[in-house]
């Protein structure tokens, strides 16, 4: 059955409230798990106290620094990124957390396109390889090109599920992130029917702003029902910034789950 996840980097934080008492503050409003970016600046000791104190999971953490990606279609990189995925994943085992995201970064210029995928395919697989003892999974992130720029060398869902797909790894599937697929120009459902379980994780915020379901102009109890239909039973996790009060935002996305039963 679909739950909710929250992002702990754009929820909870009013008043700068430290990391530990998010994760609180986020388990008193409902959210059974949260969700963190880089873990490199975190109080880790006392994220894991609140974690263990609170009973809440921590889903997902960030291999990759949004402002030094490793681009994988270069090979140069692959050592790097290797490096930073098994540091990432024994950081997720410590916090029991088990997806690491991980992005492509982008196209070297004059370069055949299906080639570069290849090599960057060769540095998931090295990754895979490397954490593949390890209870935790790869997540490949297709962000919005307004976002990653336009020369993303996995412009959209298709084709990172093409390389989740291609790699056929247990321990790499794709984060499927419907704010950035909407913003990219992506119908519901375009590029994943059918190919449900390979989506190790759902991410969304509406669109337009990025703020929480109900404040922009998407369908969410159609998306919701979309998900359950095809099959979907993972956590949906919110990574928005909200407009109202975080401690609202779980109580909204349950009605919105319910209705999105009860429509069937």
């Amino acid at each position: 059955m679909i739950d909710f996840s929250v992002c702990i980097e754009l929820a909870f934080g009013e008043g700068d409230r430290p990391f530990p008492d998010r994760v609180r503050a986020a388990v008193d409003a409902g959210f059974p798990a949260v969700e963190i970016w880089d873990w490199r600046d975190k109080p880790l000791d006392a994220l894991a106290a609140a974690l263990d104190a609170t009973g809440a999971r921590l889903l997902t953490l960030c291999a990759e620094d949004w402002r030094n990606k490793c681009q994988l279609a270069d090979r140069q990189s692959h050592a790097e990124f290797v490096r930073r995925v098994r540091d990432t994943a024994h950081i997720a085992v410590d916090l029991r957390a088990p997806k690491v995201v991980v992005l492509a970064g982008d196209v070297v210029a004059g370069e055949d396109i299906a080639e570069q995928r290849a090599i960057a395919a060769e540095a998931l697989a090295q990754a895979s390889d490397e954490i593949a003892t390890l209870p935790v999974e790869l997540l490949v992130e297709v962000v919005n090109r307004e976002f990653e720029g336009p020369n993303a060398l996995l412009p959209d869902t298709a084709s990172a599920l093409g390389l989740v797909r291609a790699l056929d790894r247990p321990n790499v599937r794709l984060l499927y992130d419907r704010y950035h697929a909407i913003l990219n120009g992506e119908p519901l459902g375009w590029a994943i029917a059918g190919d449900v379980e390979r989506i190790g994780h759902v991410q969304a915020a509406d669109v337009p702003g990025r703020h929480e379901f109900g404040t922009g102009t998407e369908d969410w109890v159609g998306e919701l029902r979309w998900l359950i239909n095809a099959g979907y039973d993972g956590h949906v996790g919110i990574e928005a910034m909200p407009l109202g009060e975080s401690d609202l935002l779980y109580r909204g996305a349950q009605s919105l789950l319910r209705q999105a039963l009860a429509s069937g």
